[in-house]
C-alpha cells in the first residue's frame, strides 16, 4: 500500500473521532483558567477511548496514567490494516482560539525518538480550539473554519525549531507539509543540530566576555564602593 494512502487513511480515522467528540460535547464545564489546556486534554483522552471502539482500525486504545504528567503520549492504541499493525501516540492540545498565532512548546524530540525505537513513527498532534462562556470552555473553529486540526510530527511546519530546553516550537496557525518519513528524519536532526550550535555560540560569547578582567574588576570595584557606605554607617 502507498504509505501516503496508509498515513492519510490513519489521520482521517483520528480526526472523525475528533470531531464527533466535539459534536457530542460543544460545551464542557471546564474553567478557562491557567491549566484549562490540561484538563481538556484530559477529556478528550478519556472521550476519545470511548469513541474510537466504533472503528475497528483502532483497537487496544488507552488513555495516559491519571497524574502522569511526564507521560509521552497522552492516548495511544494499535492501528490495525489488513497484516500491518501500527503504534500510535496522540498528543493532545487545546488552544484558546484568541491565542491562535502563539509558538507553545509542543514536546521534547526524545520522545519520537523513543517512538521510533519501539518501532513506530506517528506522533500526532491533536489540536483543538475554544472560548470561554459563563460556566466553562465550549469548542470552536480556528481561523480555518476548523474545529481541529490532525497531523504527524513528521509533517511538521518546516519553520518549527528546537528551544534550549529541548523542546519543539511551532507557530499554531501553521499548516503540515507533507514530507516522507525519511526527509522527516534528516530535517529533525538538522534542527536539532542547528540548535545546539546556536547554544553553544551563545555560550562561547558569554564564556568570553566573563573571562575579560575588567568584568569581574568592574563588579568588584561597584561591591568595594558599596561595602565602605556600610561601613560608615
Amino acid at each position: 500500500m502507498d504509505i501516503k494512502k496508509f498515513e492519510d487513511k490513519i489521520l482521517t480515522d483520528i480526526e472523525t473521532v475528533i470531531l464527533e467528540i466535539i459534536r457530542n460535547n460543544r460545551k464542557i464545564p471546564i474553567q478557562a483558567k491557567s491549566r484549562a489546556g490540561a484538563e481538556i486534554s484530559n477529556f478528550l483522552e478519556n472521550e476519545f477511548i470511548k469513541i474510537a471502539k466504533k472503528n475497528k482500525a483502532i483497537t487496544d486504545a488507552v488513555s495516559s496514567p491519571s497524574g502522569a504528567t511526564k507521560n509521552p503520549w497522552d492516548a495511544k492504541f494499535t492501528y490495525k490494516l489488513k497484516d500491518r499493525e501500527e503504534i500510535i501516540w496522540l498528543d493532545f492540545k487545546a488552544f484558546k482560539v484568541s491565542g491562535e498565532d502563539s509558538n507553545p512548546d509542543i514536546g521534547t524530540p526524545n520522545k519520537f525518538f523513543d517512538l521510533v525505537r519501539l518501532g513506530g513513527f506517528y506522533l500526532t498532534f491533536v489540536y483543538v480550539y475554544y472560548e470561554e462562556f459563563e460556566s466553562g470552555i465550549q469548542f470552536t473553529s480556528n481561523k480555518s473554519d476548523k474545529y481541529t486540526k490532525v497531523y504527524f510530527l513528521k509533517d511538521i511546519h518546516h519553520s518549527f525549531r528546537r528551544n534550549p530546553k529541548n523542546q519543539l516550537q511551532v507557530n499554531i496557525s501553521e499548516n503540515p507539509e507533507y514530507r516522507t518519513r525519511t526527509e522527516f528524519l534528516h530535517l529533525l536532526v538538522k534542527k536539532i543540530i542547528e540548535s545546539h550550535k546556536r547554544q553553544i555560540d551563545i555560550s562561547n560569547r558569554e564564556l568570553l566576555k566573563l573571562s575579560k578582567e575588567e568584568f569581574l574588576q568592574d563588579l568588584l570595584k561597584q561591591n568595594g564602593e558599596s561595602e565602605s557606605i556600610i561601613r560608615k554607617l
